[in-house]
């Protein structure tokens, strides 16, 4: 389950204020631009943080049925995943240098994953698309055309940006798969999506890859919104691996951009695999009740 759902409602209040208390001020334009060469991934870790802390106020502030009737949280996964089964995904590719490192691995230990691209990003980096369309182990999914947050841009942008990664994707015949950025939805891209074919895949486990920092280390404030045992707190692949386990299996949410997920993904493939779990991909029929 989704960590909206199994959190508590005093840690979620006490997560949104200790999140909001550490997200920093937005620097001037210069030294952002500067901050963003040196660390070119950055703002995405800003901007998922900003997107969960927003996430949970609403679970505080807003009436459960409301927010079901509003389709604001179409990715969480309510439902239990398939007993022992593990499907991998990385969003926000193709990234150059990652994505040829993760679909090695998936040579090297012989099971599947799901890469949801960015449309935009596909179209600036069409042999790395071409790779992942060739990998007899990878599936292509469709991320949107340029990552907005959905909940901040209007009905005909979001139907624009569904139908453009659409277009743009369509070359690769990847399967009818969407993931939301930040998974978050809402009910008039839920119906576009149906009516292109599409299911929505959300997670049952959140690796908060962008969380932890280059030791493998994630600071208390970032672990209260990311669920994070404070025993797991300098050790990301123990963390995943005990999330993994809490839920006996479940599609595993990575991205391709961020440090953790390269630097350990093979020691979590195989610490997953040394706890007899198996790897199958979003299209195997076991997946099926966790797609929307």
């Amino acid at each position: 389950m989704n960590l909206l759902s199994y959190l508590p409602t005093a840690a979620i209040a006490l997560a949104v204020s200790a999140a909001a208390a550490q997200t920093p001020p937005a620097p001037p334009a210069s030294a952002a631009s500067a901050a963003a060469a040196d660390h070119p991934h950055h703002n995405h870790a800003i901007e998922i943080r900003a997107a969960r802390v927003r996430g949970l106020a609403e679970v505080i502030n807003r009436p459960p049925q409301e927010l079901k009737q509003s389709c604001r949280f179409e990715s969480d996964i309510t439902t239990p995943p398939p007993a022992g089964l593990v499907s991998l995904s990385f969003d926000d590719g193709p990234e150059p240098g990652a994505t040829e490192a993760i679909l090695a691995l998936l040579d090297k230990h012989q099971i599947p994953a799901s890469f949801f691209l960015i449309a935009a990003k596909a179209q600036r980096h069409p042999e790395l698309a071409a790779l992942v369309k060739a990998h007899p182990l990878a599936l292509v999914g469709n991320h949107s055309w340029s990552h907005p947050n959905f909940h901040d841009i209007a009905p005909d942008r979001q139907t624009s940006e569904v139908e453009r990664s659409d277009t743009a994707l369509s070359a690769l015949e990847a399967p009818k798969l969407f993931r939301y950025p930040y998974g978050n939805s809402s009910c008039e891209s839920n119906t576009e999506l149906q009516r292109l074919g599409y299911r929505v895949v959300g997670w049952h486990v959140d690796s908060c890859d962008w969380a932890f920092d280059k030791t493998g280390s994630i600071d208390a404030h970032e672990a209260k919104i990311c669920g994070v045992d404070k025993a797991n707190r300098e050790h990301f692949v123990d963390h995943v691996v005990t999330a993994v386990k809490a839920r006996k299996g479940g599609i595993v949410l990575m991205h391709e951009i961020h440090h953790n997920t390269l630097a350990q993904l093979d020691v979590l493939i195989q610490r997953l695999l040394a706890e007899g779990f198996r790897f199958a991909p979003l299209t195997d029929p076991a997946f099926e009740a966790s797609l929307r």
